[in-house]
């Protein structure tokens, strides 16, 4: 029933028009009535014409209506009282749109929030813009990392240093490129990752980058840090001891400041000092031995690179562990993918890095009732991948970040140099060595070539 008044509105109009034009053809044949004739027809002319009026008045008011709901705030938003007394029950519909518009509106508003959130708090630096320059985006850290307070074309990058705008607008997307920028007097080397996104009809260029040396900076005080929080646990293991044990032997030989003669010493102190010399001797040599394996590190010899058949290179392995394996009852196998796959390395080396990675699998299995180990070697385009996959009790997650620092080590007799040294010599053959890890379900080593 809320369409009641519109169409009772239409209805006396169309009647008139009837009554009118009924009017008209009934006065029109008789003689002397072309007066009447006349008014009448006047009337329906004139009521056809106020329906067009009403009805292009409706359509006005809807539109107006349409494009208040599209362009102002809906909070705002009043259905038109015309409309209101005309469509009742249409003011509840476009209510209902009208809610929906505003509600949409609040979740555009709070991801815009959250997107600029993320933007302004990544550490690296974020550069958007458009087709002819114009910069729609620039974060706090592209600000600080360029040492400016705003930036509206990406041109005016050229007033830095000549040249970086050209190469960031002539770019290709998921090009990387990396450009020595001189800001005041110090030179920087930003590594710039190219990107594009389409945003309607519109072609966005998205800029990361970074300072390179600052991030190896930060990584290299990190790594150190890491270093010497091992080098001070493993000295002070060994010096503690050594400085108690050597003040209590100055204790058993010493009284009153004074050297005891022959005849105070009794067999029991020279027992004490016979086992504390004892353990001051093997602490120094645990020291030593540390230090001596120090030495190591960063002294891995010049590659000897030659051709290797891998199936023969893990058949070789597999018989110098075959002891192991058999002892510990641990099911062994390896594939090599094509099986004739040959491949250029140091083979003196990568058998050394395998044999490490082999012993700590071993010694994760130990506690497992099922003792798998299996190595695997595929080509994937022209990169090797080696990988070694075991069932053993995984590696906690705290220490996962510390695996590859020297001397770190989680073994009452490990050294801990065992890791660095095979991802130095994974390194050496511009490579890498990487790790995926889950607690008491088991570990897999890769080795990328």
């Amino acid at each position: 029933m809320g369409f009641n008044r519109y169409s009772f509105q239409i209805i006396i109009r169309v009647i008139l028009i009837f009554l009118s034009l009924l009017a008209f053809v009934y006065f029109l044949p008789k003689p002397n009535r072309v007066v009447t004739s006349i008014f009448f027809i006047t009337i329906a002319i004139t009521q056809v014409v106020s329906l067009i009026v009403f009805g292009n008045k409706i359509n006005r008011d809807f539109a107006r209506f349409l494009i208040e709901l599209k362009e102002k705030d809906t909070s705002e938003l009043y259905f038109p009282e015309k409309l209101e007394r005309n469509f009742k029950n249409l003011q509840y519909s476009f209510q209902q749109i009208s809610d929906e518009i505003k509600n949409t509106r609040i979740q555009k508003l709070g991801q815009e929030q959250y997107l600029n959130y993320i933007i302004e708090n990544i550490s690296d630096g974020l550069i958007s813009f458009d087709e002819d320059g114009k910069v729609k985006i620039i974060n706090s850290a592209a600000k600080k990392l360029f040492k400016i307070q705003f930036l509206n074309s990406i041109w005016d990058l050229d007033k830095i240093q000549s040249g970086i705008a050209k190469d960031l607008v002539l770019g290709r997307p998921g090009q990387r490129k990396m450009i020595k920028v001189l800001i005041g007097n110090n030179s920087h080397d930003f590594i710039f990752r190219i990107s594009e996104a389409k945003i309607e009809d519109q072609i966005l260029k998205i800029i990361t980058f970074q300072d390179l040396k600052r991030e190896l900076d930060e990584k290299e005080i990190n790594s150190w840090k890491k270093l010497m929080r091992v080098l001070t646990h493993e000295m002070m293991n060994s010096l503690t001891p050594i400085t108690t044990l050597s003040v209590a032997v100055r204790r058993i030989l010493k009284s009153d400041n004074k050297l005891k003669s022959l005849d105070e010493i009794n067999s029991e102190d020279i027992k004490d000092i016979f086992k504390n010399n004892e353990t001051i001797e093997a602490r120094s040599k645990s020291l030593f031995e540390f230090i001596n394996q120090y030495r190591k590190i960063g002294r891995v010899p010049e590659l000897q690179k030659e051709e290797i058949k891998l199936e023969a290179f893990f058949k070789h392995i597999e018989q110098l562990f075959s002891e192991t394996i058999n002892e510990k009852q641990i099911d062994f196998s390896f594939q090599v993918s094509p099986s004739n796959m040959v491949f250029s390395f140091d083979k003196n080396l990568i058998e050394q890095v395998i044999i490490n990675l082999i012993k700590n699998s071993a010694e994760a299995l130990e506690n497992r009732t099922e003792k798998k180990l299996d190595i695997n070697a595929q080509m994937d385009n022209n990169t090797l991948i080696i990988t070694l996959r075991d069932n053993g009790s995984g590696i906690k997650t705290e220490i996962k970040d510390d695996l590859f620092i020297p001397f770190f080590t989680t073994k009452e007799k490990g050294s801990g140099i065992g890791l660095s040294l095979s991802k130095e010599i994974m390194q050496k053959h511009n490579g890498e060595v990487y790790f995926e890890s889950e607690e008491k379900k088991g570990t897999i080593f890769y080795l990328r070539f």
